[in-house]
């Protein structure tokens, strides 16, 4: 099968929650959207978005970017001079997942924490602190990545980040949160955006992912810090027009998208149940805190893309991130009958 053919295919894609279409009731608040040029600032449905996503997070001001790995890199750029380095861990997208974006971009480096599933401590991030020095970069940022993709949808514990947060001021430097899943975060953990938002001295998240959005992610941070990376922006190619079509979607996520995701993770969890006991394949992690699973089927005697294949046969589609590792994530589009369904061919497919 080809990326065409699941167009109008009834394909179960847990492939990823980046998945996702657009509702009707989405689509027509799109249809329905005032527009102008947000390059300068004139766009009324984008403003209406920035406003609504930076009072959320208790942050002074945001910015509408295409996508998350942009968001990522225009605050490593924002934060950095080439030479530096972030503290984050091995996992972090903006290691695992960009294409060494950072060091392209940016000229940085990372300097890795010990971590499980993402998570790391204050005595962690101080082992991996590089102050000004000779032969040595400096530590210019901490990250931290909420929920961890690699972590299979790892909350990072608000009590941990504020340790961090504690650290960061110390030494001077900022603390960023990559939310991509934040919101995910906030569904699972019940704590709310702004408390989320006061950890840190910049955060973003994702619309195209539970949120259910076609495209687009949320920087925020200080007005000075959003001056900033408005101009990063535009140097990655990243400026938008007419882009109230898109920011409609946003807003109409927020405001009906949000409290659903319990929904997503209910159903990562019963896909956990409901594959654990097939022969030939392991659970990577023990708990499934959020909508991602991760599996390990190097007992089962084939590799990931082989089993892959065999369930796209069967209409369903994991995610192959390594040659014995299938990922599986809930979303919007899933329901508790696909989940079965998903389960029931990964059984067939190893077999």
């Amino acid at each position: 099968m080809n990326g065409a053919l699941f167009v109008n295919h009834p394909l179960i894609d847990l492939r990823s929650d980046t998945a996702t279409r657009p509702t009707p009731e989405m689509r027509e608040a799109m249809a329905g959207a005032a527009v102008g040029d947000d390059s300068s600032g004139e766009d009324p449905t984008v403003n209406d978005l920035l406003e609504k996503a930076a009072a959320l997070f208790g942050k002074e001001a945001a910015l509408f970017v295409p996508t998350g790995t942009q968001a990522n890199q225009i605050a490593i750029n924002v934060y950095t001079r080439p030479g530096e380095e972030i503290i984050a861990d091995a996992g972090c997208h903006p290691y695992r997942s960009e294409l060494a974006a950072a060091a392209v971009i940016s000229g940085i480096q990372f300097s890795f924490v010990t971590a499980d599933r993402g998570v790391y401590s204050r005595k962690e991030a101080e082992d991996a602190f590089h102050p000004v020095a000779e032969r040595l970069p400096r530590s210019a940022i901490l990250w931290v990545e909420n929920t961890h993709n690699a972590g299979g949808g790892q909350i990072f514990p608000i009590d941990r980040i504020k340790e961090l947060r504690t650290f960061a001021n110390s030494h001077g430097i900022p603390l960023h949160i990559d939310g991509a899943r934040i919101f995910n975060a906030i569904v699972a953990s019940g704590i709310g955006p702004a408390e989320w938002g006061a950890q840190c001295d910049s955060i973003s998240f994702c619309l195209s992912k539970g949120l259910g959005c076609p495209v687009g992610s949320i920087l925020m941070g200080s007005e000075d810090f959003i001056r900033e990376a408005r101009k990063r922006r535009k140097i990655l190619g990243g400026g938008w027009r007419q882009a109230g079509i898109l920011a409609a979607a946003g807003i109409h996520a927020l405001d009906h998208h949000v409290a659903r995701l319990a929904e997503d993770h209910q159903n990562a969890q019963r896909f956990s149940e409901l594959t654990s006991g097939i022969p030939g394949v392991r659970h990577v992690y023990e708990t499934t805190p959020t909508n991602i699973v991760y599996l390990d089927v190097a007992d089962s005697g084939k590799t990931a893309r082989e089993i892959s294949e065999r369930l796209k046969d069967r209409g369903v589609a994991l995610s192959v991130p390594g040659k014995t590792m299938l990922r599986a994530v809930t979303h919007i589009d899933i329901s508790r009958e696909d989940v079965d369904k998903g389960a029931a061919a990964l059984a067939e497919a190893v077999a």
